[in-house]
C-alpha cells in the first residue's frame, strides 16, 4: 500500500472514530441506565484516543489534520443508523453490532494490506485499535446483559420516566427510574450515603458535563476534546469503583436522593464559565474533599474505601489542571479569569453551595499548585483558610486514632 492510500484510509478511520465519540458523548447524557453511561464514557475516551493515535501517525507521514474536520471517505449509513437510534437496545445493536464492527473490519483490512517493514508503525496502531474495539464490544454486551436483567421491558419502554431522549443536549441528563431527587432511606450508613452521592451527583454528573462541553463547543482545539474525553474515562472508573464499593457495603442504587446541581450550574454558559464551574472550582473542591474523606475513612478503619479516595483525589488534581489550562487559553487575561472565577462562585451560591467564609474542606497547597493555580491565587486561598478555617476541622491523627480506638 502506497503512502497516499494509507493516508486516505487512516483519515477515514479518524473520521469514524470522531463520529463515534460525538455519538457516545450524546449518549452519556441521554441514556438513562447508569451502568451503560459509564460504558459509553469509557468508549468515548477509546474513540477519541484512537483518533488521536491515528492523527499522530498521520503527522509522522507528514500529513497534519484536525480530526474533527476530516471528512468520511466511505459511506456512513451505519453511523447514521446509530445517530437515529432512540432506545437503548437500538443503540447497542447499531453501534457495537454494526458500526464498530465495520470500523474494526476496515482497520484489520488496512493492516493486512500494509507492508510489514515499510509501514510497521501504522500496523501496530491498527492492530492495537482492532483488538481494543473487540474488547469494547464485549464490555458493552456484558453491561447490556446486566441492565436487561434490571429492566427486562427496555425494548418496549424506556427505563426513564422522561421517555426516550434524542441525540442532542437534553434539558437535564437522563436517569433511570431507580433514582429520584426525593429518595430517602434512614437506615443507610454514612459511608453508603457518601458513596451514593459521589456516584450519582459527582462522577456521573461530571461525565455528563464533560460530554456536553465536547459537543457544545466544537470551536475548541482538538486537544481540548482529548482532555475532556480523558476526564470522562477517569470519572467512569471512579463511578464504577464507587458503585462496586457501595454494593459491597450492603447499599443499593437509588436509595438516596440525587441532585442535578452540577449540570444546572453550567447550563447555557460559555466555555470559560463552564470550565470555571466544573473543573476549576468544582473539581478543586472535589480534590480537597477526596483527600479529607480518605483521611476520615482511614482513621475509621475503612482502608478499602480510603484507598479508593486516595486515587480519586490524584485524578481530580489532573482535572483541575485541565480546567485551569483551558480557562487560561480562552480567557486571555488574569482579570478575565478572576471575573469568570467569581461568576462560577456566584453560580455555586445560587445552587446552595458554600462560597463565603470557611472553605468547605481543609486547604491543600500542594494539590492547588499541581492543579495549575498561580502563586497569587494560592495566596488568596491560603489567606482565606487562615482567616476562616474550613467547615470540617482538620484531624489530629493521634487524637483521632485514640477516639476511634476508644469507641470500639
Amino acid at each position: 500500500m502506497r503512502v497516499a492510500e494509507t493516508v486516505e484510509r487512516t483519515k477515514d478511520h479518524i473520521a469514524r472514530c470522531v463520529r463515534i465519540s460525538n455519538l457516545l458523548a450524546f449518549w452519556t447524557m441521554t441514556t438513562p441506565e447508569v451502568e451503560l453511561k459509564t460504558i459509553f464514557a469509557r468508549h468515548l475516551y477509546w474513540a477519541v484516543h484512537s483518533a488521536e493515535r491515528l492523527r499522530a501517525r498521520l503527522a509522522e507521514l507528514a500529513v497534519d489534520v484536525d480530526p474533527r474536520t476530516v471528512p468520511l471517505q466511505t459511506a456512513s449509513d451505519d453511523l447514521m443508523a446509530c445517530e437515529s437510534a432512540l432506545t437503548t437496545p437500538e443503540k447497542i445493536r447499531a453501534l457495537y453490532g454494526v458500526a464498530l464492527m465495520n470500523l474494526k473490519t476496515s482497520m484489520a483490512d488496512h493492516a493486512n494490506r500494509t507492508d510489514a517493514l515499510a509501514d510497521e508503525p501504522t500496523i501496530r496502531v491498527l492492530n492495537d485499535l482492532t483488538a481494543s474495539a473487540a474488547s469494547a464490544a464485549e464490555e458493552a454486551d456484558t453491561a447490556f446483559r446486566s441492565v436487561r436483567e434490571i429492566f427486562p421491558d427496555m425494548s418496549t419502554s424506556s427505563s426513564s420516566n422522561e421517555g426516550h431522549l434524542p441525540a442532542r443536549i437534553p434539558v437535564r441528563p437522563a436517569r433511570d427510574r431507580r433514582f429520584s431527587e426525593t429518595a430517602s432511606n434512614p437506615n443507610l450508613t454514612d459511608t453508603v450515603k457518601l458513596l451514593h452521592v459521589f456516584y450519582t451527583d459527582l462522577e456521573l454528573s461530571t461525565i455528563e458535563a464533560c460530554s456536553r462541553m465536547i459537543v457544545e463547543f466544537p470551536a475548541m482545539p482538538w486537544q481540548f476534546v482529548v482532555d475532556m474525553a480523558r476526564q470522562c474515562w477517569d470519572e467512569a472508573r471512579h463511578a464504577d469503583a464507587f458503585r462496586t464499593r457501595l454494593l459491597q457495603l450492603g447499599g443499593s442504587l437509588g436509595t438516596y436522593a440525587i441532585s442535578y446541581a452540577l449540570w444546572d450550574m453550567a447550563d447555557g454558559e460559555n466555555v470559560d464559565v463552564s470550565l470555571a464551574v466544573q473543573q476549576r472550582v468544582g473539581e478543586w473542591i472535589g480534590v480537597d474533599g477526596a483527600i479529607w474523606q480518605a483521611q476520615q475513612l482511614r482513621f475509621g478503619g475503612d482502608e478499602v474505601t480510603s484507598e479508593l479516595f486516595d486515587f480519586v483525589a490524584l485524578d481530580e488534581i489532573t482535572h483541575v489542571a485541565f480546567g485551569n489550562k483551558w480557562l487560561r487559553s480562552v480567557a486571555g487575561s488574569e482579570a478575565q479569569i478572576k471575573l469568570v472565577h467569581d461568576l462560577a462562585l456566584h453560580k455555586r451560591s445560587a445552587c446552595g453551595k458554600s462560597v463565603d467564609g470557611p472553605l468547605t474542606f481543609p486547604y491543600n497547597d500542594w494539590a492547588c499548585e499541581r492543579g495549575g493555580f498561580t502563586e497569587g491565587e494560592r495566596d488568596e486561598l491560603r489567606a482565606r483558610f487562615l482567616k476562616y478555617g474550613s467547615q470540617f476541622r482538620e484531624l489530629d491523627e493521634a487524637q483521632e486514632r485514640e477516639r476511634v480506638a476508644a469507641s470500639r
